[in-house]
């Protein structure tokens, strides 16, 4: 038996499945697009609670299972609820990573702006044992490295075997007049330096260590001031020294060249002068030591592998020097120095010669400028006449480098 039903009926009922279908998908898409938002606490008091928060407070009657956070979305309840193991942590953390330590135990208008100086650091003792940042530098260099750092440095200031004060062959600036027994006054004259190329020792100024290699030369005429300022003579030198320095002990190792020639107006004013060629390549070892840092004793030998004009290859050298070593600005001090200088040529005669006077050091190296009295006696400085004997005593002046 089949049921019947008019036209009208059928369509009437699929008009009421459908608007219910419809109704239940829009209920689903509404739920599913807005998290659920649990009634807040802080709502006002009079109007008690809703519907939805009696049903959660009977649902979840012991609070530490209930996972919401009224008045929170859902999805927020995590953070809120590590608020407090934060604030912890950072109460066990260091002074120096809990900087809001005071603060987060404010309330919000609480708040303000403290420093160091106020008393409200006088409770935390971790603030007295830090250091200030100033603390933690160095002026300089000379403090980072003290007497243990070494490297390399290019063109250093100054020298690690100083030039001997007295010695009547070193290379510096100088000028001295000079007064000889049999020929009168003579001016005694130097253009020269001598300056460090390359060191290997300490990077502290103050501290002269290591090793260095130097370069010299220089050409030191003699004007002869009884003759309207002739040239009666002039040395060539140059050379390159290794010198060593440690402490109180110093070496160097050295190479020189030196040549003399006669000046021409002296040839003229002297017909029967045999004009010779006077030269000498040699090397040099020497040593000096300081019983004080004030004084210097020093020794050295050399060997000419090449010579000519008269020149042998034996030489020595030696002597002693008092110069301060500190640096006392433009009031100077008192210097001192005797050199003895012996050689084979001259049948191992020679000549001494002594200085004294006043010093000037300088401010940013150790450049040296002098005044004082000259005392030389022996055979001559100049090597264009290596066999004469002269005795000179004058005034002179002096720059070191």
């Amino acid at each position: 038996m089949r049921l019947y039903l008019p036209l009208s009926v059928q369509h009437f009922l699929w008009g009421v499945l459908v608007s219910a279908v419809c109704a239940n998908l829009e209920a689903q898409q509404f739920a599913s697009s807005q998290p659920f938002m649990a009634p807040s606490p802080h709502a006002n008091a009079t109007q008690g609670p809703s519907q939805a928060q009696r049903y959660l407070e009977n649902q979840y009657e012991n609070r530490q299972q209930n996972p919401i956070q009224l008045g929170l979305p859902l999805h927020q309840t995590e953070s809120i609820r590590t608020v407090s193991g934060q604030q912890e942590i950072s109460r066990n953390l260091p002074p120096l990573y809990s900087q809001a330590r005071l603060e987060s135990d404010l309330l919000p208008d609480q708040i303000q702006r403290v420093n160091s100086g106020q008393p409200a650091f006088d409770s935390y003792p971790e603030f007295d044992a830090m250091t200030e940042p100033e603390d933690m530098y160095s002026d300089s260099i000379e403090q980072l490295c003290a007497e243990s750092c070494w490297g390399w440095t290019v063109l250093p200031t100054d020298l690690l075997y100083k030039s001997y004060l007295a010695g009547p062959k070193e290379s510096r600036m100088a000028l001295a007049i000079l007064h000889e027994k049999d020929i009168g006054w003579q001016m005694e004259l130097e253009a020269g330096a001598r300056v460090g190329i390359l060191r290997y020792g300490s990077l502290n100024d103050n501290v002269l260590e290591g090793w260095q290699l130097d370069v010299e030369g220089a050409g030191p005429p003699r004007l002869n001031m009884e003759e309207e300022m002739d040239l009666d003579a002039t040395d060539f030198r140059v050379g390159v020294p290794l010198t060593w320095r440690r402490g109180a002990y110093q070496a160097k190792f050295a190479y020189y060249h030196t040549s003399a020639h006669a000046g021409d107006e002296y040839v003229e004013r002297n017909p029967g002068f045999q004009r010779i060629n006077y030269v000498r390549d040699a090397f040099v070892l020497g040593g000096g030591y300081f019983p004080d840092p004030d004084l210097r004793l020093y020794a050295e030998i050399g060997y000419a592998f090449n010579t000519d004009g008269g020149a042998q290859p034996w030489e020595l050298q030696f002597g002693a020097e008092f110069s301060p070593v500190e640096h006392s600005g433009i009031f100077g001090a008192p210097f001192w120095a005797i050199n003895g200088y012996l050689r084979e040529e001259v049948n191992w005669g020679g000549n001494v010669n002594i200085m004294v006077g006043w010093q000037w050091r300088g401010d940013r190296n150790n450049h040296l400028f002098r005044i004082g009295l000259q005392y030389l006696d022996g055979k001559t400085m100049q090597y264009a006449f290596f066999n004469n004997s002269e005795q000179f005593v004058g005034f002179g002046t002096w720059y070191d480098f």
